[in-house]
């Protein structure tokens, strides 16, 4: 028998609930969009697991293998393995950490940020072709309800490679989740 919690959530107004649902419906839709315009321009060079990577490392500089293997959702081994590839390839550096020799550091090397910032170009170019019919009011308030969005979910989620930021006064990649 399952008992009763002694404090009941409280009701939600129906306001807030049927914006949660539209929040639900349409940001998976939106996230489609923008992994399908990522991945028409991650082209052979990377494959989606390894671009995402290199997103999270460009978001999270000075991050673990850990915290990779976290926001791919994958196991330490096959993040340690993805990560390997990619300092292979040039695209990402690994550092000793100057307190636990054990653990590495991540962060991208110069033409990882160049193919980075490549791909990013290119989904944006087809993103705001998406955009071109929009009113200008549209796109104003489009903004304004990305900023909202944006507000709300700053702190859900953390790892803790964005919970401790080593860059915390440095303006945000453009570059987002992928």
């Amino acid at each position: 028998m399952v008992r009763a919690s002694k404090q009941l959530a409280p009701a939600v107004a129906p306001e807030l609930r049927d914006c949660a649902c539209d929040v639900m419906e349409v940001v998976p839709s939106v996230m489609d969009a923008l992994r399908s315009a990522m991945r028409a321009h991650v082209g052979e060079p990377l494959s989606v697991p390894q671009f995402r990577a290199l997103s999270f490392v460009a978001r999270h500089a000075g991050c673990t293998v850990g915290d990779v293997a976290t926001f791919l959702g994958v196991t330490m081994p096959t993040a340690s393995a993805l990560v390997d590839r990619l300092a292979r390839t040039g695209l990402l550096q690994h550092d000793e950490d100057p307190v636990d020799r054990r653990r590495l550091r991540l962060r991208l090397t110069a033409t990882g940020r160049v193919l980075l910032a490549g791909i990013a170009d290119g989904a944006q170019r087809d993103l705001a072709g998406r955009l071109v019919d929009c009113s200008p009011a549209e796109l104003r308030a489009l903004r304004d309800g990305l900023a909202v969005l944006r507000r709300l979910s700053e702190h859900h989620g953390t790892t803790p490679a964005t919970a401790a930021d080593p860059r915390p006064d440095e303006p945000r990649s453009r570059v987002r989740r992928a």
